[in-house]
């Protein structure tokens, strides 16, 4: 097991250096620059401007002092919030994005994993099969259609909750709600086809014959090789979910995370763009090798069929 975990370490790194450098070069080579506005800035002001944020240096210059930045999590100053640093904004960001993402993760398993659990073990049932269909229209149906929606119905007819804003736990109800959507669906089936799976194997029969309960073989024996798919999936939305989602925050006029990337891609701000696409691919890449531990754990056929040792 020692040695699948250092192997998952070592291919993460450089899988984590490519995405970083790829991205500093993708916003050197945008179009624009970021004390370039519509309205003509003196040149000599814009040339202070690059002079004073290193702008002026080499590329290469700029990619090594941004790699050093970054081992010592120091992102530097932003260019639109001369006042406060990168991370700075981001922890701002942060204390709304994360309330959010772990709200939308924590509703999205509750009513998810029971519900998949249902579908399969009662397939034909009428109201299990219109749950599932209301799944199947969850994943179908974009953020940026089911939000309006929910506005349309609980804001501007039924007046329950508040349209847009942040500040109140109502505020959550509706973000929350629109960005687990897609999430309970999915989750609901992995969970239907790794418990169908499961339950059709023959070590279940087996433990049927000997007379062991229903209860017990879906909790002792079924479920834990039918969640490793479900495991897998989630792992990577939590990162997603934690680091924001830019439709859902300009939707409800939230102020997280996504919020300020999508400022900061107009106005070209190098350093808070990349500071908040750094955060992103640090926690994808953590919760893929922390989700893949935890698949080889339950599972130690994992980690042996992908070079380790059990």
């Amino acid at each position: 097991m020692g040695r699948y975990i250092l192997k998952r370490i070592f291919w993460a790194l450089p899988l984590l250096w490519l995405i970083l450098t790829l991205t500093f070069f993708l916003v050197r080579w945008a179009p624009g620059k970021p004390f370039r506005r519509e309205r003509a800035v003196p040149v000599e002001i814009e040339a202070h401007l690059d002079r004073h944020y290193g702008l002026d240096k080499p590329w290469y210059v700029q990619y090594a002092n941004y790699m050093r930045g970054l081992i010592r999590l120091d992102f530097g100053p932003s260019y639109r919030y001369p006042d406060a640093t990168v991370g700075e904004i981001m922890r701002q960001g942060l204390r709304v994005s994360v309330p959010i993402g772990l709200a939308a993760y924590a509703l999205a398993l509750s009513l998810g994993l029971p519900l998949g659990i249902l579908a399969a073990l009662r397939p034909q049932s009428a109201g299990v099969r219109a749950l599932m269909g209301l799944a199947v229209l969850g994943v179908v149906t974009p953020n940026f259609v089911l939000g309006p929606l929910l506005v349309l119905l609980f804001s501007l007819t039924l007046y329950w909750l508040p349209p847009a804003g942040w500040g109140e736990g109502r505020h959550l109800v509706l973000p929350v709600v629109t960005l687990s959507a897609a999430y309970v669906a999915y989750i609901a089936r992995l969970t239907q086809s790794g418990v169908q799976q499961a339950l059709a194997q023959d070590y279940i029969r087996t433990a049927h014959a000997k007379g062991i309960p229903p209860r017990t073989i879906l909790l002792r024996h079924a479920l834990r090789p039918a969640l490793l798919p479900v495991l897998s999936f989630t792992g990577p939305s939590l990162a997603f979910l934690l680091a924001g989602t830019v439709v859902i925050e300009r939707i409800f006029a939230i102020p997280g995370l996504g919020h300020f990337f999508v400022q900061a891609a107009f106005n070209r701000d190098y350093t808070l763009i990349l500071g908040i696409v750094s955060f992103t691919a640090i926690a994808l890449i953590v919760l893929n090798l922390l989700v893949d531990i935890a698949i080889a754990l339950l599972d130690p056929r994992v980690a042996v069929g992908r070079g380790g040792e059990a």
